[in-house]
């Protein structure tokens, strides 16, 4: 059974914003350069963004999820991209990490 991390509820958090009317900001993970980088800032000026600013109908996965999917990209964060890439090779433990909505996985017709 999965233990939820610093005592973080997933479905109190996302109640509790739910009734606020109220988007969720982790208070473990803020949007800085501190949540990113592990000593200096050395790509620039980061600019923090929600799915929505980004895609008018964003999805986490299309068509599933695959472990060529990921790419470390300039933050330098090797160990998480090899750990999603560990999970999404077994969906199933991928399930066990992240609560599973039914806007996640879309498949294109």
């Amino acid at each position: 059974m999965a233990v939820p991390y610093e005592g973080q509820s997933f479905s109190a958090l996302r109640r509790k914003c739910q009734q606020s009317g109220t988007l969720f900001e982790d208070p473990l993970f803020p949007a800085s350069d501190q949540s990113l980088f592990y000593q200096n800032n050395r790509i620039g000026r980061v600019t923090w963004k929600r799915p929505k600013e980004l895609s008018s109908d964003p999805h986490l996965f299309v068509d599933g999820i695959s472990a060529h999917d990921l790419h470390q990209g300039q933050l330098g964060n090797c160990w998480f991209v090899a750990a999603c890439s560990s999970l999404a090779s077994r969906e199933a433990l991928w399930q066990k990490v992240r609560e599973r909505h039914s806007k996640d996985i879309i498949k294109r017709e």
